[in-house]
């Protein structure tokens, strides 16, 4: 991003930017997020991108068509955590969500964060729900998260994304 006179006169790549004005000087964010004229408190910039870069579950018709979608992408990323977006069981023939054992049959002992299309709860491997050390009591093992559980999980499914991770999220959002 370039700007004169306090008004953003340029957006684009870094190396076109740094060709075109190439006397500007530059100002190192580490990884930071600027986006001009952008003024929201409620958006969230790297959910929005790690729902365009990572699983979409959006197209899941059933419960097994949910689970197939989660387990090909488990063999196509093998070793990283499981990060997934878009189901909603609503339209489902069964009417419910996937349980948390047919989550873990398909992940097997990797962290796995799937939130539901409203993104107001959603299903999480053993392995990640282990991670959080304070979970409400009370909360049914094998049923999707929803309210301060949720909350928790995802913020631990926050924390194992790398910098890289965040950084092409954000550019995906707002690409």
């Amino acid at each position: 991003m370039a700007v004169r006179d306090g008004v953003v006169a340029w957006l684009g790549s870094d190396d076109v930017g740094r060709d075109q004005f190439s006397q500007a000087e530059v100002i190192e964010l580490d990884g930071a997020l600027v986006t001009p004229a952008f003024v929201d408190s409620h958006v969230h910039v790297t959910e929005t991108g790690l729902c365009r870069i990572g699983l979409d579950l959006r197209p899941a018709t059933s419960v097994q068509h949910c689970l197939q979608l989660i387990a090909d992408y488990a063999a196509a990323h093998p070793g990283e955590p499981i990060r997934g977006h878009g189901w909603d069981e609503s339209g489902w023939p069964e009417d419910r969500a996937p349980d948390t054992a047919a989550i873990d049959a398909v992940v097997g002992d990797r962290p796995a964060y799937l939130s539901r299309a409203d993104v107001h709860s959603a299903l999480a491997s053993t392995v990640l729900r282990n991670l959080v050390p304070d979970l409400p009591a009370g909360i049914d093992a094998a049923a999707p998260l929803s309210g301060d559980a949720h909350h928790r999980v995802r913020a631990m499914a926050g924390t194992l994304l790398t910098a890289a991770q965040r950084a092409e999220a954000r550019v995906a959002a707002l690409d």
